[in-house]
């Protein structure tokens, strides 16, 4: 991938991102505890560690390596899913019947639409972080789901739009690129 583009696409999904994010502070949304601000507390380093390398070695393989719609690529992603069993089992058991749908579908050679498959990888993908919120009470505060975890719902699709252009390495690198741009200024100006 060009780095101007790599750049560019940075950019767009920052610009997204930062003004999204106030927008939901100015609406009173910050009333939810980020579990980040719980572990920035214990150790801001492995934060570091967790956003930048590990965050993307496994996301981007469970949702987004199934979308050239290989039989291979589809198992790998079901295989990983198995990690996130312990951040939100009902997102990540809803995610694993879709995976299986998938691989009935691409071994049927009847593969679904493309949009449809990036599309719901993203809102996944979106909805996985919902587990970014410690106080969050799903059944009082459903509403305010979809504005939590937009922004990963539209970095989901520039994730996607790499790794079905560039490939899943690409996808890897830009995710930690953008994880690092956020995260280390505020385990740099974190404090307790």
């Amino acid at each position: 991938m060009p780095a101007g583009r790599f750049l560019v696409l940075l950019l767009l999904a920052l610009a997204l991102v930062i003004p999204f994010s106030v927008l939901l502070e100015w609406l009173g949304v910050d009333q939810f505890d980020s579990i980040l601000e719980e572990m920035l507390a214990e150790n801001k380093w492995l934060v570091v560690i967790g956003a930048i390398f590990l965050a993307p070695l496994l996301e981007e393989p469970i949702f987004r390596l199934h979308l050239d719609l290989k039989m291979t690529s589809i198992w790998w992603g079901l295989g990983m899913s198995i990690l996130l069993i312990s951040q939100q089992w009902c997102v990540t058991a809803v995610f694993i019947v879709y995976l299986v749908y998938l691989l009935i579908k691409v071994f049927r050679h009847r593969p679904p639409n493309l949009k449809f498959v990036v599309y719901t990888s993203s809102i996944f993908f979106a909805l996985i972080h919902v587990g970014n919120f410690s106080n969050l009470e799903l059944a009082d505060h459903i509403y305010w789901i979809p504005f939590l975890v937009a922004s990963q719902f539209f970095g989901g699709l520039i994730l996607s739009y790499i790794r079905l252009s560039h490939g899943i390495w690409f996808s890897i690198l830009f995710h930690g690129a953008y994880n690092a741009i956020l995260i280390i200024p505020t385990v740099y100006f974190y404090e307790p």
